[in-house]
């Protein structure tokens, strides 16, 4: 069963970088080409913190957005919210918002009563708002009165399972919608990813993950409608342009990580052999310090190169930081991106009964990612984990 599990996992793993071959045959000359660019954007706090390296890391309501795989590793519940203000200080008044919620699926067996598990389901909201902006026309170049509000946004689908211990697979599905008052722009990108965890105490994990994959997009609605009189007529007729197509922001993320365990006492006299067989993992550590890396095969902008480290003190406290690389971020001048590189974050957990160990916790995230303009970008969030 495990080769057959290997197999399945390599040829799951080919197709996946194969099949975005094509997708991903750009450059950095095709940047900003892409339509719903939005999808790019990682709206939870606790990723931004890692400055997205932690594809093989994630774990959680988090891998909505960084790896689907990632819910797999959840057995009960979590459901979270995030806001973002988005380059604070631009007097843009740009902000995101975004909900999550994951559930862990089991059947029980009328026969032995014992419960088998059938993966997990999540479901994801993107809303990006850019505010109140005021209507202005050739007449009337100073404001009509009138204003209207852009939204990018998204409803996503999200289902991952265990196949074993080791190997854990997901796949998303997204619908995509971006609008004015008068145009409208909707599609559908599909996700998929898997991950890999291996180790004494499953603490050595690779990730693969393909996003945004889709039908081009265009835009519809009487915002490309123009009323004209021709030549010599009195007559006035309604012209329509026709919209062109984009493509989704396709991308392609290979990264892996390691986690330095450190146990309590009552485990440090005991060999590797005895805290294997006793089954300890990361969630029994003290404190644990995961190295990360990843890089991030970009079909329209630049390649990104991520790395990050975490330090955690149980499931109650974690300190994060990262640092992203993309060619030409130092020159404002060829600078495709407005992030410098650097990135931090950290998580306060709450425990919510007595168990604090193995009860429910209330998440409190925070992440901050440095810009070349402005005041950068501040995320916020709260989670529940059942």
């Amino acid at each position: 069963m495990k080769n057959i599990v290997k197999i399945v996992t390599i040829i799951f793993s080919l197709t996946l970088i194969l099949s975005s071959y094509q997708s991903l045959a750009g450059n950095s000359d095709r940047s900003g080409q892409a339509g719903a660019q939005h999808l790019l954007i990682d709206p939870w706090a606790r990723t931004n913190g890692w400055g997205g390296a932690s594809v093989a890391e994630v774990r959680g309501l988090e891998s909505i957005f960084t790896n689907v795989a990632g819910i797999a590793t959840l057995n009960k519940t979590e459901v979270g919210i995030t806001r973002t203000q988005y380059l604070a200080g631009s007097g843009a008044g740009i902000s995101i918002n975004a909900f999550g919620l994951i559930q862990a699926l089991s059947r029980t067996s009328k026969e032995t009563g014992t419960k088998s598990s059938l993966g997990v389901l999540g479901i994801s909201v993107f809303n990006m708002n850019f505010g109140d902006i005021p209507v202005t026309t050739v007449e009337q170049p100073d404001g009509t009165s009138a204003i209207f509000s852009p939204k990018l946004n998204y409803i996503g689908l999200h289902y991952a399972y265990s196949f074993n211990k080791y190997v854990k697979g997901g796949v998303g599905f997204k619908i995509v919608n971006e609008s004015i008052s008068d145009l409208v722009s909707t599609g559908v990108a599909i996700d998929a990813g898997i991950q890999y965890v291996t180790g004494i105490y499953e603490n050595f994990r690779i990730g693969v993950t393909l996003k945004n994959l889709g039908l081009p997009t265009y835009y519809q609605g009487d915002g490309i409608s123009l009323r004209a009189n021709p030549v010599h007529s009195d007559v006035e007729l309604t012209l329509e342009t026709r919209s062109a197509e984009a493509v989704l922001p396709a991308c392609l993320v290979l990264g892996t990580s390691y986690d330095f365990l450190f146990f309590d006492e009552e485990y440090a006299g005991l060999s590797k052999d005895d805290r294997r067989d006793l089954g300890l993992t990361g969630n029994d550590a003290i404190h644990r310090i995961t190295l990360a890396g990843a890089f991030i095969a970009n079909a329209y902008s630049n390649d990104i190169f991520s790395v990050g480290v975490e330090y955690a003190f149980k499931r109650f406290a974690m300190f994060r930081a990262g640092y992203s690389y993309e060619p030409g971020q130092f020159n404002l001048e060829t600078a495709k991106t407005f992030y410098t590189g650097p990135s931090v974050g950290v998580t306060f957990g709450i425990p919510m009964s007595k168990d604090k160990d193995k009860g429910s916790i209330l998440y409190i995230d925070y992440g901050y990612r440095f810009t070349n303009r402005w005041g950068g970008n501040h995320y916020i969030g709260l989670k529940l984990a059942l």
